[in-house]
C-alpha cells in the first residue's frame, strides 16, 4: 500500500516538473517562419502618357517591425532584382499566345514621397512605361476590348506574377448634361421667386462606356482666394488661386457592357453647404470665382468630373470599404496569380469650363450659406450679372 503510494507520488512529482520546465516557460516564439509574399499593383488609365507599376513584398522581423518598415529594402526590392512588362492581346487570343504590343517598365526611384509615414522614405522604387498616345481600348470599331497582362519577373528565378485586365473606354461624348457642346454651360443651384429662394436638383447624366463599372461624381470649383490686411480690403496680403472638389457621389453600371444611362440628381442646396463646410469665413479673405471668357461673354469656373474603374477596380475598392457590421473580418482580394495586388484599369472623363446662372450666383454672394464667405465674380464680367463683379 505505501509503495503504490509513493509510486504515485512520485509520477504526480514528474508530471509537476515536466510543467515547470515546459509549460510555464517565458520563451514564446510570437514570428512564424518567414515566407516571402511580392505584391504588385497598377491602374492602367487609357488616356494618360505615363503609367505606372509599384512591385513590394512582404517583410517580417524580430523587434518591432514599424521600426524595419522604414528600411528599404524591408519592403522593395533593388535595383535589377525586377523585371515588369505588359502585353496588349486580341480578346480572341485567350492563351495569351501572340502579343499584339509590349511595353517594359523602367526601374524609377521617385523623391515625392512623404517621410513622415510608417514606410521608407522620401524616395521609393516604382516602374513605369511612356504611352505618349495613351492605350488602345476598342479592337478596330467593334465594342470588343483588348486584353492587356502584366508579368512580373524576378532575377533570382521564382515564377512570376502574372494578372490580367480590359480598359475602360473613354468618350467625353457619353456625359449628356452638363452637356459637352455648350461653352460656359449654366450650372443652376438656386431659383428665386417672389423674393423666395428654391434649390432645385441638378440632374448631373451620362451612359456608361464599354469597361466600366462604377463611377465617382464631383465638381471642382475654381476661384482665388485674397488676404486683406484691413477690412476695407485696400491692402493685399496674398492671393492665391484654389481648387476645391465638391464629392456628389458613387454610381455602379448593372454590368460592363456599356450603354447603361445613368442619372445622378444633387439637390443645389447641397453646394452652397459645401462650401460654407470647407471654407473660412473670414472679413479679411475675399473670393474670386473663376474667370470671365471674352470668346463666349460667360463665366467659367466649374469641372463636372467622373473617375470612372472598372470591374477589378469596383471589386477592390467594394471589398476594402469600411466595414460597418458586427464581423469585422473581410476576404483578401487580389487578381494577381502568385503573389497579392491589383491589376485594374481607371481613367476620368469630364465638361470643363462651366458657368453659373444669376440666381445662382446671387444666392452665393447673398445668401445665409455663403454670404460670409465673401464670393464676388472676376471685375470684367459683364451682362446681367455684371452687379456681382469684384470691385
Amino acid at each position: 500500500m505505501n509503495r503504490i503510494s509513493l509510486g504515485r507520488l512520485g509520477a504526480w512529482l514528474l508530471l509537476c516538473l515536466t510543467l515547470v520546465n515546459t509549460g510555464c516557460t517565458t520563451d514564446v516564439e510570437l514570428n512564424a517562419p518567414y515566407e516571402e509574399r511580392s505584391l504588385a499593383f497598377c491602374l492602367l488609365d487609357p488616356a494618360a502618357t505615363e503609367q505606372w507599376v509599384r512591385v513590394n513584398r512582404t517583410w517580417l522581423g524580430e523587434g518591432n517591425n514599424l521600426d524595419i518598415a522604414l528600411v528599404a529594402d524591408s519592403s522593395e526590392y533593388a535595383a535589377g532584382e525586377v523585371n515588369v512588362t505588359v502585353e496588349q492581346f486580341h480578346p480572341d487570343d485567350i492563351a495569351f499566345e501572340t502579343p499584339l504590343l509590349g511595353f517594359s517598365a523602367m526601374d524609377t526611384l521617385l523623391q515625392d514621397k512623404d517621410d513622415n509615414g510608417i514606410f521608407y522614405g522620401p524616395e521609393y522604387r516604382a516602374y513605369h512605361f511612356e504611352t505618349p498616345d495613351g492605350l488602345d481600348v476598342y479592337v478596330g470599331s467593334s465594342d470588343d476590348l483588348y486584353t492587356y497582362r502584366m508579368t512580373v519577373a524576378f532575377a533570382d528565378g521564382r515564377l512570376p506574377l502574372t494578372a490580367v485586365t480590359t480598359l475602360i473606354g473613354s468618350s467625353p461624348g457619353n456625359i449628356s448634361n452638363p452637356p459637352a457642346g455648350i461653352p460656359g454651360f449654366n450650372l443652376n443651384f438656386a431659383s428665386g421667386v417672389a423674393g423666395q429662394v428654391t434649390y432645385p436638383n441638378v440632374n448631373f447624366k451620362w451612359s456608361s462606356t464599354p469597361g466600366a463599372k462604377r463611377y465617382e461624381a464631383s465638381v471642382a470649383v475654381y476661384f482665388t482666394e485674397r488676404i486683406w490686411a484691413d477690412a476695407a480690403h485696400t491692402d493685399l496680403v496674398s492671393e492665391t488661386d484654389r481648387v476645391v472638389r465638391w464629392d456628389l457621389g458613387e454610381e455602379t453600371a448593372d454590368d460592363a457592357e456599356g450603354g447603361e444611362e445613368i442619372k445622378l440628381p444633387v439637390n443645389g442646396e447641397a453646394f452652397y453647404q459645401f462650401l460654407a463646410s470647407r471654407l473660412d469665413a473670414d472679413p479679411l479673405i475675399t473670393r474670386e470665382l473663376g474667370e470671365w471668357n471674352n470668346n463666349i461673354d460667360r463665366i467659367r469656373a466649374f469641372d463636372f468630373v467622373l473617375s470612372i474603374a472598372n470591374q477589378e477596380l469596383d471589386t477592390y475598392l467594394a471589398v476594402n470599404a469600411p466595414v460597418t457590421g458586427i464581423i469585422q473580418e473581410r476576404p483578401v482580394y487580389t487578381n494577381i496569380a502568385g503573389g497579392l495586388g491589383l491589376l485594374a484599369s481607371r481613367t476620368q472623363q469630364s465638361v470643363d469650363g462651366l458657368g453659373i446662372s444669376k440666381p445662382s450666383i446671387q444666392e452665393l454672394v447673398e445668401g445665409e450659406h455663403t454670404a460670409a464667405l465673401q464670393f464676388c465674380l472676376p471685375p470684367e464680367t459683364e451682362g446681367d450679372i455684371a452687379e456681382y463683379a469684384c470691385p
